[in-house]
């Protein structure tokens, strides 16, 4: 009966594992995919396509978000084989971003004119959602830059592990970015791609944490308050005069006080017009 029961429970046991060795290759493959689509992603390259797919998909959260994932991860295969690597369409993206705003002014502009309003406003709104379209990227970008002298920062004070954990933080911060993007974008387009990268961006930094370099500045600052208060603890201490116990004397006033007047019965000499002590 014992071995029975044995066999039945290693049987369960190397069934678990069995299933878990199935999965790896699974894992594996949506790993790879969402590598290939992370840097897309990441520097909001996308989000306004992930954003109109979701906004355009019918169905849960998870539903909306699969199609998001779908139509960049099918975007980014079309850019590959027509463009080249992620590095080289970074550069193109980068050197079109002005001519894109641009384009979208003029369009914007055009498109009020010949409905008989106001060009000049039509143009400023254009502008409004081309800079709201590209910010996610730009904004990305900017703070990839910013970020570098804080992972040189980590790895010179303290080590290479440090630096690989601060890189973790600033892709953590995009990614969350980018996800607050696209879904800002499938809310409301244009502007909603900034404000949800904003969103995003701040999130991911409440898990993830504050950056070395911010750490750093505050123990910094802490360090000088406490340095602050002791020298004002110090100097509103008041330290007795001790003297020399040779030379001390009583009061002043305590001397007046007690001096015996000779001439305190003497109504004549109370008159008079002069320092009775004197």
């Amino acid at each position: 009966m014992c071995r029975l029961e044995n066999s039945f429970y290693l049987c369960e046991k190397v069934g678990k594992v069995m299933n878990l060795v199935s999965m790896v290759p699974k894992v594996f493959n949506y790993g790879k995919r969402i590598a290939n689509v992370a840097p897309e992603a990441i520097f909001g390259t996308s989000t306004e396509l992930a954003g109109t797919a979701m906004r355009n998909t019918k169905g849960s959260l998870l539903t909306k978000a699969k199609a998001g994932f779908k139509a960049v991860e099918n975007d980014v295969f079309t850019k590959q084989a027509a463009q080249g690597g992620f590095l080289k369409r970074l550069y193109t993206n980068l050197k079109n971003t002005p001519k894109d705003v641009l384009t979208s002014i003029k369009t914007s502009s055009s498109a009020a004119k010949a409905a008989g309003k106001n060009s000049l406003w039509g143009g400023i709104k254009g502008f409004g959602s081309g800079i709201g379209k590209k910010m996610p990227f730009i904004g990305a970008v900017m703070y990839a830059l910013f970020e570098l002298p804080n992972i040189c920062t980590a790895v010179k004070e303290k080590d290479l592990w440090q630096g690989v954990k601060e890189i973790g933080k600033a892709g953590s911060k995009l990614g969350g970015g980018a996800v607050g993007a696209a879904i800002g974008s499938a809310i409301c387009p244009g502007i909603g791609s900034l404000v949800g990268w904003i969103a995003g961006e701040w999130v991911a930094g409440k898990i993830v944490g504050k950056s070395y370099s911010e750490e750093k500045a505050e123990k910094e600052q802490e360090q000088l308050a406490q340095l602050q208060e002791q020298m004002s603890a110090t100097q509103n201490q008041q330290v007795p005069f001790m003297g020399n116990s040779q030379y001390n004397t009583p009061n002043l006033d305590s001397q007046i006080s007690n001096y015996n007047n000779p001439y305190a019965d003497d109504l004549m000499m109370q008159q008079q017009p002069f320092n009775m002590i004197a």
